[in-house]
């Protein structure tokens, strides 16, 4: 648990940062990349082989009574970008690409316990993978989770 209080993204630089130190020195070079750092980006121009950090929402686990307090499970996507035109009929190349970039980043994120938090994240069902024109985007998904609190009237 993360006891810093109403930070939901806390977690996001912690990630980044994990991800950069296990993936550094691959050739050619792997991207990092946040949300923000994809949002005016073009799938053209997007930097690759990339793993994209992106915030996927968060579930209410439990709530106290009094509805000040709250533990939510928060979903993190950790997605494998990779471009390879090789064999664009049947992405072949692609997915190979990215299904090796997707072990590293995989080894790198679980059972990681982010600086502050005393629980690993943990590994989850992710959303579908995507293949459009040589570019194959294969994501995981990470849980970890937080405490919210509500001011007091």
């Amino acid at each position: 648990m993360n006891l810093a209080e109403n930070d939901f993204l806390s977690v996001e630089p912690l990630m980044v940062a994990r991800l950069n130190a296990a993936l550094s020195g691959l050739s050619p070079a792997v991207h990092v990349l946040t949300a923000a750092d994809l949002a005016d980006v073009a799938e053209a121009r997007q930097p690759v082989p990339a793993v994209h950090v992106i915030y996927d929402g968060f579930r209410v686990v439990e709530a106290r009574g009094d509805g000040l307090v709250y533990r939510l499970e928060h979903t993190w996507l950790a997605v494998t970008a990779t471009r390879n035109v090789a064999n664009t009929r049947t992405g072949a190349a692609a997915r190979r690409d990215a299904s090796a970039l997707m072990a590293k980043a995989g080894a790198a994120l679980a059972g990681f316990v982010p600086t502050g938090f005393s629980n690993p994240l943990r590994v989850t069902t992710p959303p579908r993978p995507g293949f459009r024109t040589g570019y194959q985007y294969l994501p995981l998904a990470f849980l970890h989770q937080t405490f919210f609190h509500a001011s007091p009237p």
